[in-house]
């Protein structure tokens, strides 16, 4: 992903509420946008953000390339935690800029957690998109 005047502040670095959005779009694909749109509109099923910390390590700058990786772990809980990194992308090397912890919660229509739906661990487990949680 490459940092646009946009997305940077007066100093021309990365603003910090930007993050969340870098860090949301890549939950996105790593889970499918067809698949979230499908579960909403087949089964009700949504996720939200319940819990975010971040921890700003060395600011991104404008006309910068980061790189957002992601991990999960996933188990009946209706909480799915991430383990998010954002990198600033130097030729064959990469710099943490940000790294975060955020739980997403699966809600049905009425908007109150569910379990985890077989559907999703299936998916997420043939796609690999998370790991399933130590017990």
């Amino acid at each position: 992903m490459f940092i646009y005047y946009e997305d940077t502040d007066l100093s021309g670095f990365v603003y910090h509420s930007n993050y969340l959005k870098f860090f949301e779009r890549a939950r996105e694909h790593l889970i499918g946008v067809a698949f979230l749109r499908d579960l909403y509109t087949r089964e009700g099923l949504h996720f939200v953000v319940s819990k975010a910390q971040l921890e700003y390590k060395s600011p991104a700058r404008h006309g910068d390339v980061l790189r957002i990786e992601s991990e999960a772990q996933y188990s009946r809980s209706p909480a799915l935690p991430f383990v998010q990194n954002a990198y600033v992308v130097e030729g064959d090397h990469k710099r943490l800029a940000v790294s975060a912890q955020i739980t997403i919660v699966a809600l049905n229509l009425q908007n109150r957690p569910i379990r985890m739906p077989d559907l999703v661990i299936e998916t997420f487990h043939r796609q690999n998109i998370a790991s399933p949680a130590a017990h």
